[in-house]
């Protein structure tokens, strides 16, 4: 019998899974339910986030396209750093969870 007939069957049986209770002491492991308040804190959060991302992008895209003349080396490192922050705030780390 392959996986797949293994699980539809034990889901369809409505009982609990014959896993000497493994299955319970991960659900009692879990955290508990996040309260809607705090979704909406970190849905803000994300908000916020994608508007600096925007904004950076926005300024280096500014700086980086200059007024058609040569880029000096403050507009330069202006740049590089609004493009250093945009990726910093996009990648998922553990300074910067949302």
């Amino acid at each position: 019998m392959s996986f797949d007939d293994t699980l539809r069957q034990q889901l369809q049986g409505g009982g609990e899974p014959n896993d000497a209770g493994f299955s319970l002491r991960v659900m009692a492991k879990l955290p508990a339910q996040v309260a809607p308040r705090q979704y909406r804190g970190a849905r803000w959060v994300r908000r916020s986030q994608w508007a600096a991302i925007s904004l950076a992008a926005y300024g280096a895209a500014t700086l980086l396209a200059g007024a058609g003349g040569p880029l000096d080396l403050p507009h330069g490192l202006a740049a590089v750093t609004l493009l250093g922050l945009l990726i910093f705030w996009s990648v998922p780390s553990r300074w910067n969870r949302a």
